[in-house]
């Protein structure tokens, strides 16, 4: 009895297939065309495969129609948490590292939307389950320069989780969201509901406001370190849904002090947004990693604010006032 590691003898590539062995071989194929049939025609009339229109679009465009829907939607406060109730069919979804822009949102059962789905930098996933029915869940991919627009409707009631299913960077773990199911009393929407808030509050409502990026939830009052002749923030720190906030969100200091920065998670910077004529500092536009710090000494009054580019729709915005 030979060896299956022994070579066969012979030219046995070239010996006739037995019979029996060619009919298995063709019902093999057979199968298998059948399958791959199968797949194309659930792909083009199956309810579980939502296709959608794909249209081209920069990043930068994507997030100004993502803006638009938040600012004509209305608001909607469940159990303390408020939620975007959209104007009309459309819902605007933007991803990013590491959140999602537009979300949370309300929608209604058995109606049907059109969402459009995006991203302003790197590819990202889209998975949505139901809370309480985990195998009710659907996973889709952004793609950076589309926007996909699917036609979806929800037959039950409840929660849906979104997390991004794609690795996208250091913070793909904290990137999450979610959408609530349910029907609800009519909500004022359109250009004159202000789903966003309006610009007020200190520094014209760069803190409070979420018409510019995400509101600073981290925000509660300007910390004054009037007297101090060096003052520490926090990049990085916890705050905003995750490490998205700086920490304070805004400090007062007199005329020479130095504010160091200091890195406490990963994947942030400090870009400047405004800063009073005359001032010598330009931020930190690289992104930085934890345990990297940077030191300004802060020589022209007035107020300078910044932000992280990447962590902007989270709120992660900061002020420095000198006095």
């Amino acid at each position: 009895m030979s060896s299956p590691l022994d070579d066969p003898d012979g030219n046995w590539w070239d010996r006739q297939v037995n019979r029996r062995e060619t009919i298995w071989l063709g019902l093999s194929a057979g199968w298998a065309v059948s399958l791959f049939g199968w797949m194309l025609g659930w792909t083009e009339f199956g309810d579980q495969n939502n296709i959608g229109e794909t249209y081209e679009i920069s990043p930068e465009r994507f997030q100004e129609k993502v803006s638009t829907f938040k600012e004509n939607a209305g608001t909607l406060t469940v159990d303390d948490e408020e939620y975007l109730v959209p104007d009309g069919e459309d819902i605007y979804i933007g991803a990013f590292q590491w959140g999602f822009d537009g979300l949370p949102v309300v929608v209604r059962p058995n109606k049907e939307y059109k969402v459009h789905l995006g991203t302003y930098d790197v590819q990202h996933g889209f998975s949505a389950r139901n809370e309480s029915n985990l195998s009710q869940q659907i996973s889709l991919q952004m793609i950076p320069g589309y926007e996909w627009v699917l036609e979806m409707s929800w037959d039950d009631t409840g929660t849906y989780q979104v997390i991004c299913n794609e690795f996208c960077g250091n913070g793909h773990r904290s990137m999450h969201g979610k959408y609530l199911v349910r029907d609800h009393e009519e909500v004022e929407t359109g250009p004159d509901a202000g789903g966003g808030q309006e610009e007020s509050g200190p520094y014209g409502g760069w803190l409070t406001s979420d018409n510019n990026g995400g509101t600073a939830d981290n925000f509660d009052d300007v910390v004054d370190e009037t007297g101090s002749s060096s003052v520490t923030v926090e990049v990085g720190a916890e705050g905003n849904g995750g490490p998205f906030a700086n920490t304070p969100a805004a400090v007062k200091v007199e005329q020479g002090t130095t504010v160091s920065f200091e890195w406490v998670s990963n994947g942030h910077n400090v870009v400047l947004e405004d800063a009073p004529d005359g001032s010598d500092w330009s931020g930190v536009e690289a992104l930085k990693n934890e345990g990297y710090s940077h030191e300004h000494t802060f020589e022209t009054t007035g107020v300078y604010k910044y932000y992280c580019d990447p962590h902007l729709q989270m709120g992660m915005k900061g002020v420095v006032e000198v006095v």
